[in-house]
C-alpha cells in the first residue's frame, strides 16, 4: 500500500512539473513573438478593418458611413455616400442636423478619418451619447488607400513632403525627418520581422512632444527612443514589419506610421515603409 501511495505521489509531481514547464515555455514564447515587438494580433473591439467595410458595401448592407475629417480632406478623397461631420464639431445637435438623431441611435454607423485617431475620438463621443452600433475604421483612409480598396471618390491624396522654409523664425517645436519613406525591397514571407530606423529632429525652439504612435496596419509597429525632444536634439524612430503577420496583398505594399506631435503645423506627422512580399517557394 505504501509503495502504491509513493508511486501516486511521484506521478502527480511529474505531471505538475510538466504543466509548469509547458506554461513557462508558452509565456516566454508569447513574450518573444508579440510583446517584445509590440504587434497587435487584431483590430480593437471598437474598430473594423477596411476589408470588412468593403464587404458590407458590396453586400449592400444597411450601414451609414461617417467621415469626421475636415472639409478639405473630404474634397481630396472620401468614401462614396459618406456623411461629413468634422470631429471638432461633433455633438448631438450636429448629429441631428445631418440626419443621425435619435432615430439613428441603433443603426450601424461606421466612422473613419485619416489614420483612425480622430474616428476613435468620435466613436467615444457618440458612444457616450447613446449610439450602440458604431465602429471606427482601423487605419483610416490611409490604410484604405494603401491597399487600393474601391468605393472612393475624388482625387488621390498626395503627401506634401516639402520641408518648411523660415523654420527658425517659428516660436514652436518643429519636427523634421532625415527621410519619410523607406523601401525594404523584395522580402520573402519567411524572412521574419524586419526593421528600419528614421531620425527625428526638433528644429524649433520649444520642446517637441511625441504622442502615442500608431500604424495603419497591425503588421507594422514602431517605437521611439525619446518622447520629449529638446530643441536641436534628435530621437530615433524604429519601425518593425512582419511579412508573415497575416495575409498581405500580392506585390508591393505601403504601410504608414502615425506620429502625434505638438508641432502646430504638423500635429500628426507620418513616415512610410514599402515592401514587396515574395511568396515562399
Amino acid at each position: 500500500m505504501k509503495n502504491r501511495n509513493a508511486i501516486t505521489v511521484i506521478v502527480l509531481v511529474l505531471i505538475l512539473g510538466g504543466v509548469l514547464i509547458v506554461s513557462k515555455n508558452k509565456t516566454f514564447k508569447n513574450l518573444d513573438s508579440s510583446e517584445s515587438i509590440g504587434h497587435r494580433d487584431s483590430v480593437a473591439i471598437y474598430e473594423i478593418s477596411p476589408s470588412e467595410v468593403v464587404e458590407k458595401i458590396k453586400n449592400k448592407e444597411d450601414i451609414i458611413l461617417l467621415d469626421v475629417r475636415t472639409l478639405e480632406e473630404y474634397k481630396e478623397i472620401h468614401l462614396q455616400n459618406a456623411l461629413l461631420l468634422p470631429v471638432e464639431e461633433l455633438s448631438q445637435g450636429t448629429l441631428d442636423n445631418i440626419g443621425l438623431g435619435q432615430g439613428s441611435k441603433d443603426k450601424e454607423i461606421i466612422i473613419y478619418c485619416r489614420s483612425g485617431a480622430r474616428s476613435k475620438i468620435a466613436h467615444d463621443i457618440m458612444k457616450s451619447l447613446g449610439y450602440t452600433n458604431i465602429k471606427s475604421v482601423y487605419g483610416g483612409m490611409v490604410h484604405w488607400q494603401e491597399d487600393s480598396y474601391p468605393f472612393t471618390e475624388a482625387e488621390e491624396y498626395t503627401e506634401n513632403t516639402q520641408i518648411r522654409l523660415d523654420e527658425n523664425k517659428i516660436d514652436a517645436p518643429i519636427i523634421i525627418f532625415n527621410k519619410t519613406t523607406y523601401d525594404f525591397g523584395n522580402i520573402p514571407k519567411s524572412q521574419g520581422v524586419i526593421k528600419t530606423i528614421f531620425e527625428i529632429q526638433n528644429k524649433g525652439n520649444k520642446i517637441l512632444e511625441i504622442g502615442e504612435l500608431s500604424t495603419s496596419c497591425g503588421c507594422t509597429t514602431a517605437s521611439i527612443s525619446e518622447s520629449s525632444i529638446e530643441p536641436n536634439k534628435k530621437a530615433v524612430l524604429t519601425v518593425f514589419f512582419d511579412p508573415d503577420f497575416h495575409t498581405e496583398p500580392v506585390g508591393e505594399i505601403t504601410r504608414t506610421v502615425f506620429i502625434p506631435t505638438n508641432d502646430p503645423k504638423m500635429p500628426e506627422a507620418e513616415v512610410k515603409i514599402k515592401v514587396d512580399i515574395l511568396e515562399d517557394e
